[in-house]
């Protein structure tokens, strides 16, 4: 049963079942013998309201006086306690009363002005003894009912955030359980809270064990002191943080990690943690410590050659160059003429998808500004993965 847009109680859905065919709510149904006995009124019931002022719900009696009570405009009823017949006499446009010989009501209201819904008494019996100090605490009686109902629908509203809280962890427990890198979150207090079931099989640990501050305890000696100060002060600036270190497996060996760690907020905006994924990275690192000594002994070699060299990445954006001229992070083809671009960097993409050197000879005014003949070696430098990480090129005179 619901609200028409005409302000009046009345059923907009017909084919729809009726809320007087629900069963009675028993805790609230104590409220409306409450009411009964005190105003010693035989008819009594609660219309509680949704979020469009449509009818949700309807407790107590005045089922066989609800189609006459329904014709009572809503306007009359939400504003103010009121009583019909009115004291002054003043008819309610639109009210067909039938047998009933008298009504009152009071809106139920929420602490921030929320419309709750309306308590409503009634009678076939005309009542002049109700008077309007009677209207008065029948008012003050539905505010204190507003506000029960108030905390019952707070109360409601908790258990159902508290359950969708639940859920939400018990599906991210599971998404973390089955991610292949080492998951960790902390609550607002920055203890840890949680650790999935990756992080246990690395650390071959219990869960209890790893928990609370447990986990610090698989740090590298040499860097606890350092990762904590660092996590710290990320944790208190809500910002995240990227650090790398060692971390004790299982095994006993010590394996480089990356720890990328972003804070937690919740829908209000609170903070509530952080949260942080541990990648090994211990292949990576010695891979990009093999590719700088490569990298620093092909730059020495040139030199002592007394060639002009260049490192490049894949994209061929100068890493370094020989003595004479800084060209870091200057693109070679652009340096170059169209000529000259136009014929090497073929050679270059074949020194670094096929990992062999290649050599192209050019006429060339680089990087002297003189034109010449010269012979460029794109070398490629490679990882232990056998990817190509850089290229080494060296530019000499053609003979």
């Amino acid at each position: 049963m619901s609200l028409l847009t005409d302000s009046s109680f009345r059923n907009s859905h017909p084919s729809s079942p009726s809320l007087l065919d629900e069963p009675e709510h028993q805790g609230l149904l104590r409220i409306t013998a409450l009411m009964e006995h005190l105003f010693r009124m035989p008819i009594a019931y609660l219309a509680l309201f949704g979020s469009d002022l449509a009818v949700v719900r309807r407790i107590g009696s005045g089922r066989d006086h609800w189609d006459n009570l329904a014709t009572f405009p809503l306007a009359h009823v939400v504003g103010k306690p009121t009583m019909w017949p009115d004291p002054s006499g003043k008819p309610v446009p639109g009210f067909k009363p039938g047998r009933l010989r008298f009504a009152t009501s009071a809106p139920l209201r929420s602490s921030d002005g929320i419309e709750l819904g309306v308590a409503v008494m009634a009678d076939v019996q005309p009542r002049p003894e109700f008077t309007s100090a009677d209207l008065d605490s029948f008012g003050e009686l539905a505010a204190v009912l507003a506000g029960k109902l108030e905390l019952r629908m707070l109360a409601s509203e908790a258990r159902e955030t508290e359950s969708a809280i639940q859920e939400a962890e018990r599906r991210f427990r599971n998404i973390a359980n089955a991610a292949p890198v080492l998951i960790i979150y902390s609550d607002a207090d920055g203890a840890g809270s949680f650790v999935n079931q990756t992080w246990l099989e690395f650390t071959g640990r219990t869960f209890d064990e790893e928990v609370g501050d447990g986990f610090i305890d698989r740090f590298h000696p040499d860097y606890r002191e350092p990762v904590m100060q660092k996590y710290w002060e990320a944790f208190e600036a809500r910002r995240p943080h990227t650090q790398e270190f060692l971390m004790r497996r299982h095994d006993g060996v010590y394996r480089w990690m990356r720890a990328e760690g972003v804070p937690r907020f919740r829908g209000n905006g609170a903070f509530a943690g952080y949260i942080g994924c541990f990648v090994d990275v211990t292949e990576e690192r010695a891979a990009r410590m093999e590719v700088a000594r490569q990298k620093l002994v092909a730059a020495r070699l040139a030199e002592a050659a007394g060639v002009f060299y260049l490192l490049l990445d894949r994209d061929g954006v100068i890493e370094d160059s020989g003595p004479g001229a800084d060209l870091r992070k200057h693109l070679l083809w652009e340096l170059l003429g169209s000529d000259e671009s136009g014929r090497l960097r073929p050679a270059f993409a074949r020194a670094a998808a096929g990992l062999e050197p290649v050599q192209a000879i050019v006429s060339s005014s680089f990087p002297t500004g003189k034109f010449a003949e010269r012979c460029w070696s794109f070398t490629p430098i490679i990882s232990a993965q056998r990817e190509s990480m850089v290229v080494l090129a060296t530019i000499k005179d053609h003979i």
